[in-house]
């Protein structure tokens, strides 16, 4: 304990320390930083702010770094950012930011919500990069402005502007080199360009997954086909006028091998899932005198068919039915108040229904019949309501205030209020320090409170129970950032810290049952390091470092499955306009999994990736990349080895 608490400031002191070299070889300490174009993100305050100016923790993902990386999919490039790691568990790879995981981490498209599962641990993998301009991060709550799904934090992908007429078409084929495991990959995206007062966006991409089997029978990764398609149709009546109709279309037909205990002893079992998601939408968007209307209605749709099967004769053990409705609303307007501030009023009525058999609520009872078996089902349904007002305010010429209140009300729980006050103090020329404090809290999900369903862990299927006895959560938050720039590069030291009251988890009450439950107070803060610098006009590095401390106070453990320390290091080259390689690594230490109930192992492990990009010629680009370029296999972290894949893009 001793030695993890002196990382710290030893860490601090060769922060400053590299500062000072950096800018001492720049030749530019203390002057301005050069910078070609302002990088603007909208998603901390919801309108647009400079990412220098912002108090916000924020974290860029750019376009030209998805493309060095020959990202397909979320999962392949989010975990790299700082503060931001992959939880590997159950056979899933979701995500994290700030030592919270999933369940508090709202993901949004072009700041709407996606239509998701109750829980959030199966997204990374279903949203496709094909047309994302760039990915914004914010680390830390932000409830205040979206409310109770934002505890951790919020991903928010931002997809390209119409520019011109395009058909791009990818075949993307991969392998798992020492099984021979194959995935193959088709994806299409069609671009109008702006005919007059109109656009039209449509892309659509197909996935084919094989099994790839561990050393006991079970999968590494839920395997089968998925398929998506979205459209966007974009009606510009006027100068400052938008008018955005949007949808899109999911379909999942996956499995798993897992093992079962029973009277018989060990059985081997497929669950197998059907999902389909749909979501409807249209916005509405008007630029102001100094400010900006925005109103959005949407509607989505989950449904979810599960069977359980024993692999040895055949047999349905078990089947689920689940369905997930949110039709919302949200409008807002932001307006320049005076010389010195911009005021955001806002609001948002959302109502929500869950019905399944995998559900016990007592309310809205129902019947489904599968393979000649009757389920029986029920349904809850809650009204979620908000209002919310921010003021960024520019109190004098080195300083800035952002204060933000959100107030939320349901028909199920008691209403709620989340207050957070930001500033950002610029000091001299290319220095920036920034702070945050601030409440967040949480309502338990539909699953939390009503679950009663048969679930993979670790390769074996057990019990999920709900507990309607669950608490809302609430925390504590502040976090303090030092910002320097020295010629084109940048750096930047968090350190962040949260107090969570009634955090819900899941209890492993045997060895076959697992309940949530409220786990009392629970403690997560660290310290998180970045540095991006570029070495030469073709070499560009960025790295960055973060520690976590996140325990549960009543016990004076550690949180399972959340790494101690986590390192993301890059290399990207050009050495001509139409070639670039990367390579990068995520390395994780005091990683601690949890193998069963109350039982966890600290893991140490890194993964190495590389990819090479060639343009061809103006219509056909190549790219090939190895993900886990060193092969390290771990049956626990659902880690399968090394992973070849090439793509190919057709441009028309």
């Amino acid at each position: 304990m001793i030695k993890e608490r002196k990382i710290i400031p030893a860490l601090l002191a060769t922060w400053l320390i590299a500062a000072q070299a950096f800018a001492a070889t720049s030749g530019e300490t203390g002057e301005a930083p050069a910078f070609v174009l302002e990088e603007m993100v909208v998603t901390a305050t919801k309108t647009p702010v400079a990412v220098r100016e912002v108090s916000a923790d924020v974290a860029v993902i750019t376009q030209e770094e998805i493309k060095a990386q020959n990202a397909r999919t979320l999962r392949d490039i989010i975990g790299s950012a700082a503060g931001v790691g992959i939880m590997r568990a159950n056979g899933r790879a979701a995500l994290s930011i700030r030592g919270f995981d999933s369940r508090y981490c709202m993901i949004l498209i072009d700041s709407r919500r996606i239509p998701a599962e109750p829980d959030a641990n199966y997204e990374l993998d279903r949203i496709s990069l094909d047309n994302v301009e760039r990915i914004e991060i914010v680390r830390g709550p932000v409830t205040s402005l979206y409310g109770a799904d934002a505890l951790g934090g919020v991903v928010n992908i931002i997809t390209k502007a119409s520019t011109q007429q395009a058909w791009n078409f990818d075949l993307d084929q991969g392998l798992w080199t020492d099984k021979g495991d194959r995935q193959e990959r088709y994806a299409f995206s069609y671009d109008s360009g702006r005919q007059h007062k109109l656009s039209v966006f449509l892309a659509g991409n197909y996935t084919d997954t094989a099994q790839s089997l561990k050393s006991d029978g079970t999968s590494f990764l839920p395997f089968g086909e998925r398929k998506n398609i979205a459209g966007r149709v974009d009606y510009f009546p006027r100068d400052g006028e938008l008018i955005s109709l949007s949808a899109s279309y999911m379909e999942e037909k996956q499995e798993e091998y897992a093992s079962m205990q029973s009277l018989l002893g060990t059985l081997a079992t497929a669950v197998r899932d059907d999902n389909n998601r749909t979501y409807y939408g249209v916005s509405y968007k008007k630029t102001l005198t100094n400010g900006e209307l925005f109103v959005n209605a949407y509607q989505t749709i989950w449904d979810k068919y599960n069977d359980t099967v024993n692999r040895g004769n055949g047999l349905y053990l078990n089947s689920v039915y689940g369905y997930y409705r949110i039709a919302g609303i949200e409008a807002r307007v932001s307006k320049a108040a005076g010389p010195d501030h911009r005021l955001t009023i806002g609001g948002e009525f959302r109502p929500e229904l869950y019905r399944g058999t995998g559900i016990q609520t007592g309310r809205g009872a129902f019947t489904k019949t599968y393979h000649g078996k009757i389920y029986q089902g029920s349904e809850v349904e809650t009204d979620y309501s908000a209002l919310y007002l921010q003021d960024e305010w520019d109190m004098a010429p080195k300083l800035s205030v952002t204060t933000a209140v959100r107030y939320d009300d349901s028909d199920r729980f008691a209403d709620k209020v989340s207050p957070k006050l930001g500033f950002t103090y610029r000091p001299e020329p290319g220095w920036r320090v920034k702070a945050n404090t601030g409440k967040g809290y949480r309502v338990p999900s539909p699953n939390q409170l009503f679950l009663d369903l048969n679930v993979v862990r670790n390769g074996t299927l057990v019990k999920l129970a709900g507990n309607s006895g669950l608490k809302p959560e609430s925390s504590t938050f502040y976090d303090m950032s030092v910002e320097r720039d020295w010629g084109q590069a940048t750096g930047k030291l968090t350190f962040f810290s949260s107090k969570v009251k009634d955090m819900i988890d899941e209890d492993w009450v045997s060895a076959a049952r697992i309940e949530y439950q409220n786990i009392g107070r629970a403690s997560i803060r660290g310290l998180a390091g970045e540095i991006t610098c570029p070495l030469s006009d073709r070499l560009n590095w960025s790295g960055n470092y973060t520690y976590l401390d996140a325990g549960n106070d009543l016990t004076g453990t550690r949180l399972f499955n959340r790494a101690r320390h986590k390192v993301s290091s890059r290399f990207s080259y050009r050495p001509e306009p139409d070639l670039s390689a990367s390579i990068w690594v995520d390395a994780y230490r005091d990683y601690l999994f949890q193998q069963s109930s109350g039982s966890g192992v600290n893991k140490s492990f890194a993964v190495w990736n590389m990819n090479v990009t060639k343009k061809i010629n103006e219509h056909q680009t190549i790219a090939v990349g190895v993900d886990n370029l060193f092969n390290h296999q771990d049956e626990e972290l659902s880690l399968p080895g090394t992973f070849v894949h090439m793509n190919v893009r057709f441009t028309l």
